[in-house]
Protein backbone atom coordinates (compact mmCIF):
# COMPACT_ATOMS: atom_id res chain seq x y z
CA UNK A 1 0.00 0.00 0.00
CA UNK A 2 1.47 3.05 -0.98
CA UNK A 3 1.36 6.70 1.04
CA UNK A 4 -2.10 8.25 1.49
CA UNK A 5 -2.75 11.06 -0.46
CA UNK A 6 -3.90 13.57 2.14
CA UNK A 7 -5.98 12.99 5.41
CA UNK A 8 -9.84 12.34 5.51
CA UNK A 9 -10.12 15.81 6.75
CA UNK A 10 -8.05 17.51 4.46
CA UNK A 11 -9.97 15.49 1.64
CA UNK A 12 -13.77 16.21 3.00
CA UNK A 13 -12.76 20.21 2.91
CA UNK A 14 -12.03 20.13 -0.76
CA UNK A 15 -14.84 17.71 -1.45
CA UNK A 16 -17.20 20.59 0.51
CA UNK A 17 -17.61 22.86 -2.20
CA UNK A 18 -18.03 20.44 -4.60
CA UNK A 19 -21.05 19.12 -3.42
CA UNK A 20 -22.50 22.55 -1.44
CA UNK A 21 -22.45 24.10 -5.38
CA UNK A 22 -23.80 20.97 -7.06
CA UNK A 23 -26.93 21.34 -4.61
CA UNK A 24 -25.86 18.36 -3.09
CA UNK A 25 -26.28 19.32 0.68
CA UNK A 26 -29.41 20.49 2.10
CA UNK A 27 -29.99 21.74 5.74
CA UNK A 28 -33.61 21.43 7.74
CA UNK A 29 -35.77 18.01 8.91
CA UNK A 30 -35.44 15.37 6.98
CA UNK A 31 -36.82 11.46 7.02
CA UNK A 32 -34.09 8.65 6.16
CA UNK A 33 -35.11 5.70 4.63
CA UNK A 34 -34.62 3.99 8.23
CA UNK A 35 -37.55 6.62 8.92
CA UNK A 36 -34.83 8.68 11.46
CA UNK A 37 -34.98 11.85 11.83
CA UNK A 38 -32.03 13.67 10.23
CA UNK A 39 -30.91 17.66 10.10
CA UNK A 40 -29.14 17.34 6.50
CA UNK A 41 -29.82 15.21 3.90
CA UNK A 42 -26.77 14.20 0.95
CA UNK A 43 -28.15 13.43 -2.31
CA UNK A 44 -25.09 12.84 -4.48
CA UNK A 45 -27.37 11.66 -7.41
CA UNK A 46 -27.03 15.80 -8.45
CA UNK A 47 -23.29 15.86 -8.72
CA UNK A 48 -23.00 14.04 -11.86
CA UNK A 49 -25.56 17.00 -13.50
CA UNK A 50 -22.20 19.31 -12.76
CA UNK A 51 -19.75 17.17 -15.11
CA UNK A 52 -16.87 19.70 -13.74
CA UNK A 53 -17.30 18.86 -10.54
CA UNK A 54 -18.09 15.53 -10.86
CA UNK A 55 -15.17 14.73 -13.13
CA UNK A 56 -13.37 16.25 -10.11
CA UNK A 57 -14.56 14.21 -7.15
CA UNK A 58 -13.76 11.35 -9.68
CA UNK A 59 -10.13 12.59 -10.36
CA UNK A 60 -9.78 12.93 -6.10
CA UNK A 61 -11.49 9.37 -5.84
CA UNK A 62 -9.03 7.81 -8.24
CA UNK A 63 -6.43 9.52 -6.50
CA UNK A 64 -7.46 8.13 -2.93
CA UNK A 65 -8.00 4.65 -4.17
CA UNK A 66 -4.83 4.45 -6.55
CA UNK A 67 -2.77 5.16 -2.93
CA UNK A 68 -4.90 3.17 -0.45
CA UNK A 69 -6.99 0.32 -2.22
CA UNK A 70 -5.43 -3.18 -2.51
CA UNK A 71 -4.89 -4.57 -6.22
CA UNK A 72 -8.22 -5.40 -7.57
CA UNK A 73 -9.48 -6.50 -11.09
CA UNK A 74 -12.72 -4.88 -11.85
CA UNK A 75 -15.34 -2.21 -9.73
CA UNK A 76 -18.41 -3.49 -8.94
CA UNK A 77 -21.01 -0.78 -8.62
CA UNK A 78 -24.07 -0.84 -6.00
CA UNK A 79 -26.89 0.41 -8.03
CA UNK A 80 -28.81 2.74 -8.14
CA UNK A 81 -26.33 6.01 -6.36
CA UNK A 82 -23.40 3.83 -6.82
CA UNK A 83 -23.82 3.46 -11.02
CA UNK A 84 -22.32 6.78 -12.15
CA UNK A 85 -19.84 6.52 -9.23
CA UNK A 86 -18.44 3.54 -10.40
CA UNK A 87 -18.91 4.18 -14.38
CA UNK A 88 -17.09 6.97 -14.30
CA UNK A 89 -13.96 5.45 -11.67
CA UNK A 90 -14.14 2.50 -13.81
CA UNK A 91 -13.02 4.62 -16.94
CA UNK A 92 -10.45 6.69 -14.99
CA UNK A 93 -9.02 3.84 -13.66
CA UNK A 94 -8.75 1.47 -16.58
CA UNK A 95 -10.75 -1.42 -14.67
CA UNK A 96 -13.68 -3.15 -16.21
CA UNK A 97 -17.21 -2.37 -14.72
CA UNK A 98 -19.70 -4.88 -13.18
CA UNK A 99 -22.92 -3.83 -11.32
CA UNK A 100 -25.47 -5.96 -8.74
CA UNK A 101 -28.90 -6.05 -9.54
CA UNK A 102 -30.78 -5.03 -6.60
CA UNK A 103 -33.13 -8.62 -7.75
CA UNK A 104 -31.90 -11.15 -9.78
CA UNK A 105 -33.42 -11.42 -13.26
CA UNK A 106 -36.57 -13.53 -13.67
CA UNK A 107 -35.57 -14.40 -16.88
CA UNK A 108 -32.83 -15.40 -19.52
CA UNK A 109 -30.10 -16.08 -17.13
CA UNK A 110 -31.09 -14.72 -13.58
CA UNK A 111 -28.02 -13.27 -13.31
CA UNK A 112 -28.29 -10.78 -10.02
CA UNK A 113 -24.42 -9.35 -11.32
CA UNK A 114 -24.08 -7.62 -14.66
CA UNK A 115 -20.79 -7.17 -16.80
CA UNK A 116 -18.40 -10.22 -16.58
CA UNK A 117 -17.09 -11.32 -13.53
CA UNK A 118 -14.94 -14.49 -12.93
CA UNK A 119 -14.51 -16.74 -9.86
CA UNK A 120 -11.24 -15.63 -7.75
CA UNK A 121 -11.68 -12.20 -9.27
CA UNK A 122 -10.43 -9.27 -6.88
CA UNK A 123 -13.57 -7.00 -6.76
CA UNK A 124 -13.92 -3.21 -5.14
CA UNK A 125 -17.49 -2.22 -4.57
CA UNK A 126 -18.71 1.12 -5.49
CA UNK A 127 -21.46 3.28 -3.49
CA UNK A 128 -21.96 6.77 -3.62
CA UNK A 129 -23.02 6.96 0.42
CA UNK A 130 -23.17 4.59 2.94
CA UNK A 131 -24.83 5.27 6.48
CA UNK A 132 -25.59 1.79 7.93
CA UNK A 133 -24.19 -0.53 5.24
CA UNK A 134 -27.23 -2.47 4.50
CA UNK A 135 -27.38 -2.30 0.91
CA UNK A 136 -23.63 -2.37 0.37
CA UNK A 137 -23.45 -6.01 2.52
CA UNK A 138 -26.28 -7.26 0.40
CA UNK A 139 -24.59 -6.40 -2.52
CA UNK A 140 -21.00 -7.62 -1.43
CA UNK A 141 -22.62 -10.86 -0.37
CA UNK A 142 -24.01 -11.75 -4.03
CA UNK A 143 -20.50 -11.02 -5.56
CA UNK A 144 -18.59 -13.33 -3.18
CA UNK A 145 -21.78 -16.01 -4.11
CA UNK A 146 -20.37 -14.86 -7.78
CA UNK A 147 -17.10 -16.60 -6.85
CA UNK A 148 -15.20 -13.17 -6.52
CA UNK A 149 -13.15 -12.04 -4.15
CA UNK A 150 -14.10 -8.43 -2.22
CA UNK A 151 -13.56 -7.35 0.81
CA UNK A 152 -13.08 -3.17 0.16
CA UNK A 153 -15.60 -1.29 -0.45
CA UNK A 154 -15.22 2.22 -1.68
CA UNK A 155 -17.91 5.56 -1.15
CA UNK A 156 -17.50 8.97 -1.97
CA UNK A 157 -19.54 10.28 1.85
CA UNK A 158 -20.00 8.01 4.87
CA UNK A 159 -22.65 9.75 6.87
CA UNK A 160 -20.50 8.02 9.94
CA UNK A 161 -23.56 6.34 11.26
CA UNK A 162 -21.91 3.10 12.09
CA UNK A 163 -21.21 1.98 8.71
CA UNK A 164 -17.70 0.97 8.86
CA UNK A 165 -18.07 -1.44 12.08
CA UNK A 166 -21.20 -3.09 10.26
CA UNK A 167 -18.69 -4.14 7.15
CA UNK A 168 -16.37 -5.10 9.51
CA UNK A 169 -18.02 -7.65 11.04
CA UNK A 170 -18.94 -9.02 7.16
CA UNK A 171 -15.58 -8.69 6.34
CA UNK A 172 -15.26 -6.01 4.15
CA UNK A 173 -13.01 -2.73 4.97
CA UNK A 174 -14.70 0.84 4.07
CA UNK A 175 -12.81 3.49 2.08
CA UNK A 176 -13.64 6.71 2.45
CA UNK A 177 -13.16 9.95 0.14
CA UNK A 178 -14.75 11.99 3.07
CA UNK A 179 -16.73 12.06 6.06
CA UNK A 180 -19.83 13.89 6.83
CA UNK A 181 -18.39 15.85 9.50
CA UNK A 182 -15.82 17.47 8.31
CA UNK A 183 -17.68 18.78 5.16
CA UNK A 184 -19.81 20.31 7.13
CA UNK A 185 -17.23 21.85 9.42
CA UNK A 186 -15.84 23.32 6.10
CA UNK A 187 -19.37 25.09 4.54
CA UNK A 188 -19.36 26.42 8.65
CA UNK A 189 -16.03 27.92 7.93
CA UNK A 190 -16.21 29.02 4.41
CA UNK A 191 -20.22 30.70 5.31
CA UNK A 192 -22.05 28.33 3.59
CA UNK A 193 -24.01 27.20 6.61
CA UNK A 194 -24.99 29.16 10.05
CA UNK A 195 -23.29 28.33 13.47
CA UNK A 196 -26.81 27.12 14.32
CA UNK A 197 -27.25 24.33 11.51
CA UNK A 198 -23.88 23.53 12.00
CA UNK A 199 -24.17 22.89 15.88
CA UNK A 200 -27.55 20.85 15.02
CA UNK A 201 -25.40 18.50 12.70
CA UNK A 202 -22.57 18.33 15.26
CA UNK A 203 -25.49 17.47 18.04
CA UNK A 204 -26.91 15.16 15.77
CA UNK A 205 -23.35 12.95 14.79
CA UNK A 206 -22.43 12.84 18.55
CA UNK A 207 -25.84 10.84 19.23
CA UNK A 208 -24.58 7.93 16.53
Amino acid sequence: MNTPVNSIEDRSKELAPLLWESNCLDFGEFTLTSGKKSPYYVDLRLLPSHPEKFARAIEMAADFLGAESKEFDAICAVPTGGLPFGTALAQKMEKPLTYVRKEGKSHGEGRKIEGEISPGDRVLLVDDIITTGGSVISAGKSVREAGAKVDQVAVLVDRTEGAADNLKEEGFDLLKLANIGPVVEELKRSGGITEDTFEKVKNYLSRR
